[in-house]
């Protein structure tokens, strides 16, 4: 029994050590590990004097327990770690699809936070691009009161009352950004809440055609001021009307 004793004692003693840096793979477990193990190891009941081998076999049975359970909680939280960052893809998230799939040529996304910042502002700026494509339509066929004599193309905004109306544009851009298109950690990119309270679809497929025609839409933006720089003409005018 003494022979048996002492061989968990030493035991014992080379988890302790092990617990305060192992020379051989220089891991340092933390000190709130050891202090467990510590309180372990004394909480445990002492035996008479008479049996000292028997002491050092208990304490070290309760150090090398406190080294298990370190150990296994640490491999508990790296298991769960690597489940976490192995959950994301940008190939497979909403966006990515026929013909392109997920279309970044220019590598900006390298990561989920960067996905969400940049789906976030994609969606800021096809909704944006929506309705400025419909007002750069509406207003070739309708000025509204005291913008008469103001250009009907995109030069409107540095003539005349067109300047005042183009500071008000900008004006209720600024807030919607700072007010209403404020991004919620908790939600999907782009999820800014329902800003038409009878209409409430918030599924995949809806999801899909809002990005789609946010996607659209900025080009459809980008071209009707093209042309109307080019030939002078508004954007009604350019299918001939």
């Amino acid at each position: 029994m003494t022979y048996g004793a002492l061989a968990l004692g030493a035991c014992g003693l080379a988890g302790q050590a092990f617990l305060q840096g192992s020379p051989v793979t220089g891991e340092v477990t933390s000190a709130a590990a050891l202090r467990g193990a510590q309180q372990s190891a004394q909480s445990a009941p002492q035996p008479s004097s008479a049996f000292p081998s028997v002491a050092m076999a208990a304490a070290g049975m309760a150090v090398a327990g406190g080294l298990a359970r370190s150990a296994l909680a640490g491999a508990g939280k790296r298991t769960r770690a690597s489940a976490i960052v192995c959950n994301f893809s940008k190939e497979t998230e909403l966006g990515a699809q026929a013909p392109l799939g997920f279309f970044d040529p220019a590598g900006f996304c390298t990561d989920e936070a960067t996905f969400k910042d940049l789906r976030a502002k994609e969606l800021k700026h096809g909704r944006l691009a929506m309705m400025g494509a419909l007002g750069l339509l509406t207003q070739s066929v309708v000025q509204v009161p005291g913008m008469e004599g103001v250009p009907k193309g995109v030069e409107a905004c540095t003539v005349g009352n067109g300047q005042v109306g183009f500071i008000g544009v900008l004006a209720i851009i600024a807030g919607l950004e700072a007010a209403v298109f404020v991004q919620d950690p908790s939600k999907e990119p782009g999820n800014f809440g329902n800003p038409v309270p009878w209409f409430d679809d918030y599924s995949t497929e809806m999801r899909a055609k809002e990005l789609n025609n946010g996607r659209i839409a900025m080009f459809s933006a980008i071209g009707i001021i093209a042309a109307s720089l080019y030939t002078g003409k508004p954007a009604i005018e350019q299918f001939g009307a």
